[in-house]
C-alpha cells in the first residue's frame, strides 16, 4: 500500500482541479461509450514516442505533466483536433459563397436555394434531396463552412459509397478548403480510404515498425490522422467511404475511437438510396448516436424512397404511398418527436424531359455496339452503362470489332505514357492510379468541357457516381428506378449546349431481355436477380415495377416525376402488390420471393447482433477474438500487392506502374490468403501484364483486370 502513496500525490497534484467542486458527470450509457473513445484517441497522441509527440527520455525528471501539457497543448492545434486556430483564420477570410467555390476558369455563381437552405437550417439531422447536378456537394459544403464558422462544428467527414467516388470527391474537397482558410492556417484534408496514404498533395509509403514514408517533407503533426486507418476520422477534413464511419457503430475494436473522432463533425454521407437492410440498420444506428452527442449530419440523395428516409430519420411510421408521393422535390427533410418535418426547396433550373426507350437487346452486345456506333457517328456522345463488368467487356469488344479506321476518335481513349492513346472503358477493376487517368479522360471526353464530335464510353456503376458528365444519349441496361434516375443524371447535365440532330432532346435506351420472367437464372449474368452467393440487383420486384414505368410512360419529366417514379417502384405498398400479382399468376416466382423475405430478415438479424449498442452500460461492450464483422455482407476484396525488393514494379495498360490491384471476392474466393502474385508476361510496348496468383492466371491490360480461365 505504501507504493500507491506516490501515485495518489501525483494524481492530486495533476487532477486536483478535476476533484475540487466536481460536477458528476451524465449517466447515460452513451456519455460513457463517447468518453471511451475521448480516452482512446488521448492514448494514441500519448503512446507515440515520435521527437515531436511524446519521445521516451530516460533522463526526464520524474514529473513529466509540465512538459507533455505544454506538448498536447501545441498538438491538438497542429493535429487539428482543436480547430479553434483554424476558425478563426476562417472567419477573418470571411468567404461568401462564390468565393468559397471560385474555380479558374468559371464564373462566380450566387447558392441556389438547396445551398442557401441547407446552409442555415438548424436542425441536427437533415436529408437534402435534389436532382443530380443540382449542387448536393456545394450545399454540403458550405453547410460546413457556416457550421464552422459558428463554432457548432470543428471538422468534416465526406462519406462516399466507393473508394473510387471518395477518391473523386477528394480533388473538390480541397479546392474548397483552399478557398475558405488562409495558407497559413488550412487544416489538412485526409483521403480516408483503406490502402491509400494521402494528405493535401502528399501521399505516404508504410515502412517497418509502424513507420511512414512521406513523399515530401511537410508537417508531420498534421499528417498524424492520416498514418493509421483506425484514426483517419480524427483529421480535421476527411474524405473516405462510409464504411470508415460504420466501424464505429458497429462492436469491433476502435470502434469507440472511429465514433468519438466524428462526435464534432459534420457527417456528410452522400448517395444515399435504398440499400440493403444490413447497411442500412448499421447506419440508422450511427445517425442516433452522432446527432444525439452534438453532432451533425446530413444526407444527401437524388431518389430517397419514404420507407428508407423514415427509418434513417427515426420517424415513427412510414406514409402511405399516396402521401409519400405528395412529398415535394426537392426538399430537406428532419425529424421532430418521431414526427416528419419539411421544407420545400425551389428547383436549379428547368425540367428535363427524357425520351424513354424499352430495347429487348439486353443479350446482344453487337446489337448494342452498333447503335451506339451509329448515334457516336452521327456526333454523339454515347453513354453505355451496364450492370456487370463482364458485360461491360462484351460490349467493348463488339464495339471495337465493328469500328473501322474511320471510327478511331469514336472510341473512348486515355494517354499512355508514351503519348498513344489507348481504347478502354470504365470500371471498378483497374489499379487506384489508372482509375485516376480514366475519371479524368472520362470527364474529358464527355464532361462539361467536352470537345465537338461523337464518342462511345462504356462502364459500370462507377460512371453513376462522383463524375460531372454530360452525354447526348445514354444507353443502360435495366436497373431499380433510383439507379436509373442516378443514370439519366448523366444525360444532358448541362443546359444551353448545342446537341446533334436525334439526340438534341434526351434520349435513354433501357436495355430489357427479350422474356418477361425476370426471375430466369440465365438473367443473373445481366446483374438481374441473385443465385446462392447474392447478385447485383437481387430484388425482381424492383426490377419489374421499374420496367413497367419505362413501358408504360414513353416521356419522363425529371426532376418533377422523381418523387413518384421513386416511389411506384420503392414503396412497400407497391412491392406487396407486385409480389402479390406475380405470384398469384405464376408460382414460379414464390421461389424467389420466399429467398428475399429469407435473406431480408437474416440480413436485419445479422445487423442487430453487429451493432455498438450505445444505449447500453458500457461494460457489456464485448469483442469476440474470433468474430468478424463488416460493413458490409459479403465476401471481401483481395488486395494483390506487387511491392518487393526482388523485382521493379509490373507497368500497367496505361505505361505506370502499378504498386498493387484490388481483386472482387468471386474472381480469388478459392486461393489461399497468403499466396503471393508471381509475374508470368509482361505485355508488348508496356500494355500490361499477366500474374499467377495460386492456380490462377489473370491478365491487367486496357481492359483491367480479368480471370483467364
Amino acid at each position: 500500500m505504501a507504493g500507491l502513496a506516490p501515485m495518489q500525490a501525483a494524481f492530486d497534484a495533476w487532477f486536483g482541479e478535476a476533484l475540487a467542486d466536481a460536477r458528476l458527470l451524465p449517466a447515460h450509457p452513451a456519455f460513457a461509450h463517447a468518453f471511451a473513445g475521448l480516452l482512446m484517441l488521448a492514448d494514441w497522441l500519448g503512446s507515440n514516442p515520435a521527437p515531436d509527440f511524446f519521445p521516451f527520455d530516460d533522463g526526464a525528471p520524474a514529473d513529466r505533466m509540465a512538459f507533455a501539457r505544454a506538448r498536447m497543448a501545441a498538438l491538438l492545434p497542429a493535429t487539428g483536433i482543436d480547430a479553434r486556430p483554424a476558425r478563426e483564420a476562417a472567419r477573418q477570410v470571411g468567404a461568401g459563397f462564390a468565393a468559397a467555390f471560385a474555380q479558374a476558369g468559371r464564373p462566380p455563381f450566387a447558392p441556389r436555394p438547396i445551398q442557401a437552405e441547407t446552409a442555415r437550417h438548424p436542425a441536427p439531422l437533415l436529408v437534402l434531396e435534389a436532382e443530380t447536378g443540382s449542387g448536393k456537394t456545394e450545399a454540403a459544403l458550405w453547410r460546413f463552412a457556416e457550421l464552422y464558422r459558428a463554432g457548432a462544428v470543428d471538422g468534416l467527414y465526406f462519406a462516399l459509397p466507393t473508394r473510387v467516388a471518395a477518391t473523386q470527391i477528394f480533388e473538390r474537397v480541397k479546392r474548397f478548403r483552399d478557398n475558405v482558410f488562409p495558407p497559413q492556417a488550412r487544416p489538412a484534408v485526409v483521403l480516408a480510404v483503406p490502402g491509400q496514404m494521402r494528405v493535401d498533395e502528399a501521399e505516404g509509403a508504410r515502412l517497418p515498425d509502424f513507420a511512414v514514408q512521406w513523399s515530401d517533407d511537410g508537417d508531420r503533426a498534421a499528417r498524424w490522422a492520416a498514418e493509421h486507418p483506425k484514426r483517419s476520422l480524427a483529421a480535421p477534413i476527411a474524405v473516405g467511404t462510409i464504411d470508415q464511419a460504420l466501424l464505429g457503430a458497429v462492436r469491433v475494436k476502435h470502434a469507440h475511437l472511429r465514433a468519438a473522432s466524428l462526435l464534432t463533425k459534420l457527417l456528410v454521407i452522400d448517395e444515399v438510396h435504398a440499400s440493403d437492410a444490413y447497411m442500412e440498420r448499421l447506419l440508422a444506428n450511427l445517425l442516433r448516436f452522432h446527432p444525439g452527442a452534438g453532432g451533425h449530419a446530413l444526407l444527401l440523395s437524388a431518389t430517397l424512397g419514404a420507407g428508407a428516409r423514415a427509418r434513417l430519420l427515426g420517424a415513427a411510421t412510414v406514409p402511405v404511398r399516396e402521401e409519400a408521393e405528395a412529398v415535394p422535390y426537392p426538399a430537406l427533410s428532419w425529424c421532430v418527436d418521431g414526427i416528419e418535418r419539411r421544407q420545400p426547396l425551389g428547383r436549379a433550373g428547368d425540367d428535363k424531359a427524357v425520351r424513354m426507350e424499352a430495347r429487348p437487346i439486353l443479350a446482344d452486345p453487337g446489337a448494342i455496339a452498333a447503335a451506339a456506333l451509329a448515334a457516336a457517328r452521327a456526333g454523339a456522345k454515347v453513354l453505355v452503362v451496364r450492370n456487370t463488368v463482364g458485360q461491360a467487356l462484351r460490349v467493348q469488344e463488339a464495339l471495337e470489332a465493328q469500328a473501322t479506321a474511320s471510327d478511331a476518335a469514336l472510341l473512348f481513349r486515355v494517354p499512355h505514357a508514351d503519348g498513344r492513346g489507348i481504347a478502354t472503358l470504365h470500371h471498378s477493376r483497374f489499379a487506384e492510379p489508372d482509375r485516376r487517368i480514366l475519371d479524368a479522360g472520362v470527364e474529358a471526353a464527355i464532361g462539361r468541357e467536352r470537345q465537338e464530335g461523337g464518342r462511345v464510353v462504356i462502364g459500370t456503376q462507377t460512371l453513376e457516381q462522383s463524375l460531372d458528365l454530360d452525354a447526348d444519349l445514354l444507353v443502360t441496361d435495366l436497373c431499380p428506378v433510383d439507379v436509373l434516375l442516378q443514370r439519366i443524371g448523366r444525360l444532358h447535365r448541362h443546359a444551353g449546349r448545342t446537341r446533334p440532330a436525334g439526340v438534341a432532346t434526351p434520349r435513354a435506351v433501357v436495355l430489357v431481355p427479350e422474356a418477361r420472367e425476370l426471375f430466369r437464372a440465365d438473367l443473373r449474368a445481366y446483374g438481374l436477380g441473385a443465385g446462392d452467393k447474392g447478385g447485383v440487383y437481387e430484388d425482381l420486384r424492383l426490377l419489374e415495377l421499374t420496367r413497367r414505368l419505362v413501358e408504360a410512360e414513353p416521356v419522363w419529366t425529371i426532376p418533377a416525376m422523381n418523387r413518384r417514379l421513386v416511389e411506384a417502384a420503392t414503396h412497400p405498398e407497391a412491392l406487396a402488390a407486385v409480389e402479390a400479382e406475380l405470384s398469384g399468376a405464376d408460382p414460379a416466382w414464390r421461389p424467389h420471393f420466399d429467398r428475399l423475405a429469407g435473406r431480408y430478415f437474416a440480413d436485419l438479424g445479422a445487423a442487430e447482433n453487429a451493432l455498438l449498442r450505445f444505449d447500453r452500460p458500457f461494460p457489456e461492450f464485448r469483442v469476440e477474438p474470433d468474430e468478424v464483422i463488416a460493413t458490409r455482407l459479403g465476401g471481401a476484396d483481395r488486395h494483390v500487392d506487387f511491392r518487393s525488393e526482388a523485382r521493379p514494379l509490373p507497368v500497367g495498360p496505361f505505361g505506370r506502374p502499378v504498386p498493387s490491384l484490388k481483386m472482387p471476392h468471386h474472381m480469388a474466393e478459392n486461393i489461399l490468403v497468403d499466396v503471393q502474385p508471381e509475374i508470368v508476361e509482361t505485355l508488348g510496348d508496356d500494355d500490361g501484364f499477366t500474374f499467377r496468383l495460386g492456380p490462377i492466371v489473370f491478365t491487367y491490360d486496357g481492359f483491367g483486370l480479368r480471370r483467364i480461365e
